[in-house]
C-alpha cells in the first residue's frame, strides 16, 4: 500500500532522489493515487505502460493559479496529444483499485501544468518528456519528505522497460 504521484520531471533524475515536500523539483503531474498493492507492483504496471509513450517535447503556455483558493502558481502546458494519450496509459495502468486524489483533474479534464517551486518555467520554453518516475508521497511513512521510487526512461531498451532503480 501506499501513496504515490507519477510525473515527468522537467530536467532528469534518478531513482533514490529525496526532496522535502516543499523543495519539489519542477514536474508535471500525470497521476496522483493510493494503491492497495505495494511500489514493486505498481512499477511492473506503469513501466510497460509508459515507456512506449516517452520521446516527445510540450511547450510552455500562460501562467495561472490552482489550488483550493487560488493560491498555487503555475505555468500551464500547451495542449498535446501525446502528453494527454500519456496520462490516460498512466491512468490505466495505475487501475480501478487505485483511490485518485483528483478525479476531477483527469481524463478529459486534465490540464497539464507545472507548478512554480523551486523555479519556473516561461511562456515559449519547450520540456522533453523523457522521463516518467514513480514519486513515493511518503517514503518510511514520513509525509515530510518524497522519494523518486523508479524511473522509465525513453532510450529504455525494449522489451519490460524495467525502471531505472536505486537499489
Amino acid at each position: 500500500m501506499g501513496a504515490f504521484v507519477v510525473v515527468v520531471f522537467v530536467q532528469p533524475v534518478a531513482a533514490g532522489l529525496t526532496f522535502e515536500r516543499s523543495r519539489w523539483p519542477l514536474h508535471i503531474t500525470l497521476a496522483r493515487f493510493d494503491a492497495k498493492e505495494n511500489a514493486d507492483v505498481v512499477m511492473g504496471r506503469l513501466g510497460p505502460a509508459l515507456t512506449p509513450h516517452l520521446g516527445f517535447r510540450v511547450r510552455i503556455g500562460g501562467d495561472d493559479y490552482f489550488g483550493r483558493n487560488g493560491t498555487v502558481h503555475v505555468s500551464l502546458v500547451e495542449p498535446e496529444t501525446r502528453l494527454q494519450r500519456l496520462h490516460e496509459e498512466c491512468l490505466a495502468a495505475v487501475g480501478s483499485d487505485a483511490h485518485l486524489m483528483s478525479p476531477h483533474h483527469t481524463g478529459k479534464h486534465f490540464r497539464p501544468h507545472v507548478s512554480h517551486t523551486v523555479g519556473r518555467l516561461q511562456p515559449g520554453d519547450e520540456v522533453a518528456v523523457r522521463q516518467a518516475a514513480l514519486v513515493d508521497m511518503r517514503p518510511d511513512s514520513d509525509s515530510r519528505f518524497r522519494r523518486v521510487l523508479g524511473v522509465w526512461d525513453s532510450d529504455a531498451e525494449a522489451g519490460t522497460n524495467p525502471p531505472l532503480n536505486a537499489s
